[in-house]
């Protein structure tokens, strides 16, 4: 784990711990630093400790290292004890004393990095309460089971469970006061800015205050009375100035504290010399769990707070990068329409002109055949300029009539019918009765519709031609089994036995049969009682015939 006060990652092992000779070098001289200080805390006369910080030092260490370094670093709170205590403990006492000590730390380390999701810091309440619990209470009970006997051993006047209790609390309160506050300052987090100036001017206020609380209800005062004096401003101090100030205040409050109990001042005088120390180890308790807890409390809510308002400050953004994409979006597909219909709108100026010149071409044609036919005397020729005529009209018919249904692909060929039909009957000047019956009908594709109008004028002229003066033809439509079926039957002589439609010489048989067959149609010729029928089927396309028909 890399601790951000070792300096720049070029001082940092391969694992992103620190490097070994630096933390060696920092928990020998901080376990001497706060051994000293813990037994300046000694009371007579056994010469007990209020609280023993230099496990926070040795435990701090094994945290921020790798477990492979953590002997050598038992080896350096060893050598811190016996500095720490070379004027009050031989050197078999010191060695005894940093062994239970070393044990506490490492046990406490190893259950800590074991019980652990992430980094090893304490970034909240969760984390605290782990903290707690494994360190100061747990690993600190164990350890004083083997140090309050090593106290009984020197000291057999006094009972060994009192001895357990003082040295219990003394080493969980090093752990909680001193472990707390190294952890929070030394572990990588963000930290607070630069106060501005009322803030600035809030804390020195709110340190003044605690302070003069602090000696008048722990040093003047010699009752519990005015204790309460020291609780809102512990409150003010962690709900305004995070956990990195509760620690500051609650080791300010904790220092005057025990000076006051070492100058025989305070509300605990009156009590006996044993039990006033466990009195202050389990007020100090109180107050550094109540106003810890109460900071990391209002640090998560903060945070979390603050993680809420980033998430909504993202969505707003993300939001906004919507409607701006929607809006970029809109405004593509506004031009791209605009586009699209501007080229519609050309297409079909284009078609409509092709259309025009394509109607008149064939008009043209027809018009031309027409005039030659004039000048034919040959019977056979004029018929057959006659019939050139026909099929030239019955295109121009069917162009019309695609045009002004609007079909591209496939078309309803119902309307054909009649329409052809007339046409026929105003070309034979009135003499011949060509009937449409419109049974049912059915879309197929433009090319079968130019096949099928084609078809049917080859073949209702080929019946007027055959009928007599007064021929009658009937032109049916229906759908049936998927395929649009054309019947042409007349009232002529019929077609006589052993007819093969497909053997006749005519070019207009093999015509019709050449464009049904482009379109994979059928032709055929039917039974009839009076006259000729012939039918054709062509495909017709999927689910296109209308509600009700055959």
């Amino acid at each position: 784990m890399a601790v951000s006060w070792f300096g720049s990652s070029a001082f940092r092992e391969r694992d992103g711990t620190a490097p070994l000779w630096l933390v060696l070098i920092l928990v020998l001289a901080g376990y001497a630093l706060m051994g000293r200080i813990g037994t300046a805390t000694a009371m007579p006369p056994t010469g007990t400790v209020v609280l023993w910080p230099a496990n926070a030092v040795l435990l701090t260490g094994l945290l921020f290292s790798s477990p492979r370094h953590w002997p050598f670093l038992l080896a350096a709170g060893l050598a811190g004890e016996v500095i720490a205590g070379w004027d009050t403990l031989s050197l078999p006492w010191a060695l005894a004393f940093g062994l239970v000590n070393g044990v506490e730390a490492m046990l406490a380390a190893a259950l800590l990095r074991r019980l652990a999701t992430g980094p090893l810091r304490i970034d909240g309440l969760a984390a605290f309460v782990r903290y707690v619990l494994v360190a100061p209470f747990a690993a600190s009970a164990l350890a004083a089971t083997a140090g309050a006997l090593i106290i009984k051993l020197r000291f057999p006047e006094i009972g060994y469970l009192h001895y357990w209790r003082v040295f219990w609390l003394g080493d969980a309160l090093g752990l909680l006061l001193v472990g707390t506050t190294l952890l929070v300052w030394l572990a990588p987090r963000e930290r607070p800015r630069m106060p501005p100036r009322l803030r600035l001017l809030e804390a020195v206020a709110l340190s003044a205050c605690l302070i003069a609380g602090a000696v008048l209800s722990l040093r003047i005062a010699h009752d519990l009375d005015h204790l309460y004096l020291l609780f809102p401003l512990l409150v003010w101090t962690a709900l305004r100035f995070r956990i990195e100030g509760a620690t500051l205040a609650v080791l300010a409050v904790t220092a005057i504290a025990i000076r006051a109990m070492l100058d025989g001042l305070g509300p605990f005088t009156d009590l006996a010399e044993v039990d006033r120390v466990t009195a202050m180890q389990l007020l100090i308790a109180v107050v550094a769990l109540s106003t810890f807890i109460l900071a990391v409390s209002a640090d998560e809510r903060r945070q979390v707070t603050r993680n809420l308002k980033r998430s909504v400050r993202e969505l707003q953004q993300a939001r906004a990068d919507l409607e701006r994409m929607n809006a970029d979006l809109d405004g593509i597909v506004t031009e791209r329409t605009r586009a699209l219909r501007s080229t519609l709108e050309r297409n079909e100026m284009l078609l409509r002109e092709v259309h025009h010149r394509v109607k008149n071409n064939l008009q043209l044609i027809s018009s031309l055949v027409a005039l030659q036919r004039r000048g034919v005397t040959e019977p056979a020729m004029r018929e057959r300029m006659v019939r050139i005529q026909g099929q030239i009209g019955a295109i121009a018919r069917t162009y019309d009539l695609l045009h002004r249904l609007g079909a591209s692909e496939q078309v309803d060929f119902g309307p054909f019918v009649p329409a052809l039909c007339e046409a026929i009957e105003e070309s034979e000047g009135g003499r011949a009765q060509v009937t449409p019956d419109l049974q049912g009908s059915a879309e197929v594709t433009a090319d079968s519709a130019i096949a099928l109008s084609l078809a049917l004028n080859e073949l209702v002229t080929n019946a007027l031609k055959h009928g007599g003066p007064e021929p009658e033809v009937r032109v049916s439509c229906r759908r049936e089994r998927g395929e649009l079926v054309l019947t042409v039957a007349d009232d002529g002589p019929g077609l006589g036995e052993g007819f093969d439609l497909m053997a006749q010489p005519g070019f207009g048989v093999r015509m019709v049969a050449s464009l049904i067959g482009q379109v994979n149609g059928t032709i055929r010729t039917l039974p009839a009682q009076r006259g000729a029928a012939i039918e054709i089927r062509v495909p017709a396309m999927d689910g296109t015939a209308p509600p009700g028909t055959p």
